[in-house]
Order: structure tokens, then C-alpha cells, then sequence
């Protein structure tokens, strides 16, 4: 049996009494073989109060917690998006738990989830919120942020303008969080934003018919679906003593509120790519965080996560990844353009959060990622094994790899790798569960 072996087996008795809606695995065999979690809800608790791209699975999240660490442990996730990781270290008492990001709506929403609020005194408050709503004498400002008038009806803006004023001037700073997130959701939902992907589209459809959504019905809508969550986390969660504490910031470069050599696990999903080409995170947040911030520097986000300049395309992380100097070949080859300068801005961005993840981790500490594999300009990249080659430069072994079926992530079905019009393919199918340990 190897070390990673004993750990699995010695970890399979943290899991006897699990809670139904997350993994119980009862054999090594189960452990390793289960990874798609396609009969299990991702939006279970205050997981579900909003949706994001590519967010973590938090049975996935559980199980590689429970297997690494004891409560005693300090968890990272450099890359904590929605705060799924956090979220979960929260719901088992981890000690310490730090989650970096770049996104400030992300910010926003894993603040949001991992807040302990009274599910009473939000139900109360909607009813507050609806009698200000239908009050004909409430005055409000029109909100005005770039391109509004290009993704709403006017009517749409008035709607939302009153509704935004009206939680805004919620006393309770937490209610007031809770409902915005609320608002945030159907900021997406009342646009004339096609929600087929993550790009920023008008649907074409919404267009034609004169879509005139009905703003307090589908804030209402889902307020209703949020309180339920709340509820279940309420009765789910207890107090303890853990800690999470969000970074806002770049996992590039290294963050001193995270002691050196103290991390015992780094769970965390890196991008897939460089976001203007594969899940455009910051399109996906333009529309909510413009309303809450009423800032357009939200625009640029996409640029300044990985692999967003192609400045970044320093040709010598080549000689730090054989595969990777062998896949940028067969994509100058195929097509002698700008795109293997994305693609090697992209990992020259990843090498360096892993330089950074490893100023954190202790000696022995394990390093989970849960990377995607894909192509371009019909070339597979095989970013697991350009991780685990960039890994052993830094010192790690190479445990395992594992491999699941992607069953619960919103992603777009096709996308398009030659950027041909027309010519679409299939997008990732699988993830890989790659188990890298600090020697």
C-alpha cells in the first residue's frame, strides 16, 4: 500500500457519519473510483444563493477536506471564486481557512455566503422591501452605468434603480447583503443578456418579443429560494471556533495575511485558460457588479486574470514543461498567429501562483488541483501533465491523478477553438483531480 494509500484508508472513518447530501465512501475502491457526483445538489445550503462559473462541487470539496486535513488544519484556496473551499471549511470546524481572489463580485458573494445571519429577521425584511416596492411616492435615483440602456428596457431600469435604492438603505448591514445578492441574480436575469454561456450576448429572442421582465417577480422569486437555503444552512451549521478570512487580490503574487509554511492543504481549480477564450469570469460579473458599484473598471477584469496580457508570453517557462514546449509547437505549426502568445502568457501566469502556493504550504502539506484540459487550435493541451512538470521544479511529488466527469458545472456545451465562424467542437467533458505533495 503506498503513503497516499494509508492516508485514503486511515481517512475513511472521518466519513462513517456524514451527512446524507455529501459523498460517503466506505472502500479505498469507492474513494478512488468516485468522483463525478452527478445524483448529488451542488446548491445545497448557502451554497446555492448564487450561481458562478465553474464553481467547485462542494461534495468534491468535502471529500478532498475530510482526506487531507483534521479540524486542527489551515486550508488555502488561491483561487476561492464563489467560496465553495471556504464555505465547506466552514460547515466542518477547519481551524483556518484563506481563500484569494481577484474578482470583486466573487468577493462579494463568498462574503455574502459565508455570513451567519438570522433567517427571521430576513423574512421579516421582505416584507418591508415589497411595501417600499409598490409605494407610488418612493423616489429613487436612476442608475446609469455604461451600455445600461444597450442590456435593459427602460422599464427595466426604473424597476431595478427602485428596487437597488430600497436595499441599499437596509439598516442591517447583513440583510442588506443578503438582498443584494438576491438583486445581483436577477440584475442577469431581467437583461436582454442570452444565457446560453458566460460571454456577454444579447438574446436575439428577448429582442424580437420586447422582453418587459416583472422585476419584483423575479426578485421575489428568488428571495423565496435564498430564505429556504438560509434556512437550511441554519439548521445545518453550528457554531465553532474555524476562521475564514477572504483576500481580495492577486494569486500571483504572495499575500502576507497568510503566514509562510503554514498552509497543511491547498484545495483550489484554476482557470482553464485565459479568460477572453474559455469562461469569461468577468463578463459574467459585469452586469451585477456595475449596479452594486456603479464602477466600470469591471470591463477589464478578464485582462488582468491569467494569461490576459500577452506581455506575459516569457518563452522561457518553455524549458520548465517538455509537453508544454511540445504543444506551443504543434500551435505555431497549425497557425502562425497571436494565440500561442495567449497560450503562453496563460501558463507563465499559472507557474507563478504555483511559485506563490508553495510559499505557503508546509513541508509534507498536500496540494490538490482540479484543472481542464483544452484545445486550441485543435491541439489538446494536457495542462496535468504541464502542472505536474512545473510541480517537480518546485519540489513536489507527484501522488496521483484522477479523473471525473464534469456533470454540474454551468459551461457552454460547444466552443468554438479555431475561432472559425461556424466551426464549433465540444467543450471539456472531464476533470482531472491532480494530488501533488510539498517534499
Amino acid at each position: 500500500m503506498t503513503e497516499l494509500e494509508g492516508i485514503i484508508t486511515n481517512s475513511l472513518s472521518r466519513f462513517k457519519k456524514e451527512n446524507p447530501l455529501y459523498f460517503q465512501p466506505h472502500t479505498l475502491e469507492e474513494w478512488e473510483t468516485i468522483w463525478d457526483f452527478a445524483n448529488y445538489d451542488a446548491n445545497i445550503y448557502n451554497h446555492g444563493l448564487h450561481q458562478y462559473p465553474a464553481r467547485f462541487i462542494p461534495q468534491l470539496v468535502r471529500k478532498i477536506i475530510k482526506t487531507f486535513t483534521t479540524a486542527n488544519a489551515s486550508v488555502l484556496d488561491i483561487f476561492s471564486g464563489a467560496g465553495t473551499t471556504l464555505l465547506e471549511c466552514k460547515y466542518m470546524g477547519i481551524k483556518k481557512a484563506y481563500g484569494i481572489e481577484l474578482n470583486p463580485f466573487a468577493i462579494f458573494m463568498a462574503q455574502t455566503k459565508l455570513q451567519d445571519l438570522d433567517d427571521h429577521i430576513v423574512i421579516s425584511s421582505l416584507a418591508e422591501i415589497e411595501k417600499s416596492f409598490f409605494d407610488e411616492n418612493y423616489s429613487f435615483p436612476l442608475i446609469s452605468f455604461k451600455n445600461i440602456d444597450f442590456w435593459y428596457s427602460k422599464n427595466a431600469i426604473s424597476g431595478l434603480s427602485k428596487l437597488f435604492d430600497i436595499l441599499s438603505h437596509i439598516d442591517d448591514e447583513m440583510v442588506k447583503r443578503f438582498y443584494l445578492l438576491v438583486f445581483c441574480e436577477i440584475s442577469r436575469k431581467t437583461s436582454f443578456l442570452d444565457h446560453s454561456g458566460f460571454k456577454m450576448y444579447r438574446s436575439k429572442l428577448k429582442i424580437q418579443r420586447d422582453f418587459e421582465p416583472d422585476i419584483w417577480i423575479e426578485f421575489n422569486k428568488t428571495a423565496q429560494r435564498n430564505i429556504v437555503l438560509l434556512k437550511e444552512n441554519n439548521t445545518y451549521s453550528s457554531t465553532n471556533e474555524s476562521t475564514q478570512t477572504l483576500i481580495y487580490g492577486d494569486s500571483r503574487i504572495v499575500h502576507p495575511e497568510i503566514p509562510a509554511h503554514s498552509i497543511d492543504l491547498i484545495l483550489t481549480s484554476p482557470p482553464y485558460g485565459d479568460s477572453k477564450t474559455t469562461v469569461a469570469y468577468g463578463q459574467y460579473s459585469r452586469l451585477p457588479w456595475q449596479w452594486l458599484s456603479q464602477k466600470d473598471d469591471i470591463i477589464q477584469l478578464d485582462n488582468n486574470l491569467l494569461g490576459g496580457n500577452i506581455k506575459r508570453s516569457d518563452t522561457t517557462i518553455l524549458n520548465l514543461s517538455k509537453k508544454l514546449k511540445e504543444q506551443t509547437d504543434a500551435i505555431q505549426t497549425a497557425d502562425n498567429s497571436k494565440r500561442v502568445k495567449d497560450v503562453i502568457a496563460f501558463y507563465n501566469d499559472l507557474y507563478e501562483t504555483l511559485i506563490s502556493a508553495t510559499h505557503y504550504i508546509k513541508q509534507g502539506g498536500y496540494f490538490v488541483l482540479v484543472t481542464g484540459n483544452r484545445t486550441v487550435k485543435k491541439v489538446y493541451l494536457r495542462t496535468d501533465i504541464i502542472i505536474t512538470e512545473f510541480a517537480e521544479t518546485l519540489g513536489y511529488s507527484i501522488e496521483k491523478i484522477y479523473s471525473r466527469k464534469i456533470c454540474n458545472k454551468r459551461m457552454a456545451l460547444k466552443n468554438s477553438p479555431t475561432n472559425e465562424k461556424g466551426k464549433t467542437v465540444n467543450t471539456m467533458m472531464t476533470e482531472n483531480i491532480i494530488i501533488l505533495k510539498k517534499c
